[in-house]
């Protein structure tokens, strides 16, 4: 891929990624300042450049097992460059909407490098073709929320493990990757009993759960979700197209962020 290319795509790319910007943050009670959404939108384009190398590996394995790997590999990218992100900005991070603001911004790095990826892939085989804005139109609306609402999940969940103290009290807190097997093999003990309890912000924590533990769970939860996507996007079963299902999934995690984030919320203490 050629300069002159690589810039003509990344024009592209980017207006929709604006928009998507502008439409989170006007729901956000505090949003962060330009500084800080540049720093964290750059880490998101660097979270994607492993994968593309990645990508350029023959693995042998069945398709379902390689779409989950992908999904893995792609949570994996994001939510270390999510945390390294946090870890820069800890003064700025003080409220369990910070982290899915934070997520939302590495999501949007990540969709801008892999969708520039994409368009000239199918531009080089089908030029400017119907097939190239249908998988244009499609990446800015549908796949660009789709990895808000994966990498967003995990960053809320970051987020309330140590930040929200009914969720995680304060002699419950500790470093995210401290006791890291200890903590996995809680999770995988007892999966999802965090995430049902969860999933709504402040609410009370019967099992004195640790941070680690929330942490894990949501990392597992956004690798399901994706990897859920992935399989409903590129799979057929009896002849049947099954990419309609992930329209569910669009549409319910979208709404479900855009209504929490949407009024003022109260202030949370770091605990």
């Amino acid at each position: 891929m050629g300069f002159s290319e690589l810039t003509a795509f990344a024009f592209l790319a980017l207006p929709p990624v604006i928009l998507w910007i502008i439409f989170w943050r006007k729901r956000l009670a505090e949003p962060e300042p330009a500084s800080v959404l540049v720093q964290l939108f750059f880490f998101g384009i660097l979270a994607a450049l492993p994968f593309f190398f990645l990508r350029s590996f023959n693995f042998p394995f069945s398709p379902i097992l390689l779409l989950v790997l992908f999904a893995f590999f792609e949570e994996s990218l994001k939510g270390l460059f999510l945390i390294l992100g946090v870890e820069i900005n800890r003064a700025r991070f003080d409220k369990w909407e910070d982290g899915f603001e934070f997520a939302v911004l590495i999501a949007l790095g990540f969709a801008f490098a892999e969708n520039i990826f994409y368009f000239f892939r199918e531009f080089s085989t089908g030029g400017l073709s119907l097939a190239f804005w249908n998988l244009y139109f499609f990446r800015s609306l549908g796949t660009i929320l789709a990895h808000v609402i994966f990498t967003g999940t995990f960053g809320y969940f970051y987020a309330c493990a140590f930040v929200v103290k009914k969720i995680v009290p304060k002699s419950k807190h500790e470093k995210p990757l401290a006791y890291f097997f200890h903590n996995l093999a809680k999770v995988v003990r007892r999966p999802f009993h965090i995430t049902c309890r969860h999933l709504l912000p402040r609410r009370d924590s019967a099992y004195g759960h640790t941070s680690g533990e929330v942490v894990l769970e949501g990392f597992f939860l956004a690798i399901f979700l994706h990897a859920t996507f992935n399989i409903f996007l590129f799979f057929n079963i009896f002849e049947k197209d099954l990419a309609f299902l992930t329209v569910p999934i669009l549409i319910g995690g979208g709404w479900w962020y855009a209504i929490r984030f949407k009024t003022k919320q109260s202030p949370s203490k770091k605990a």
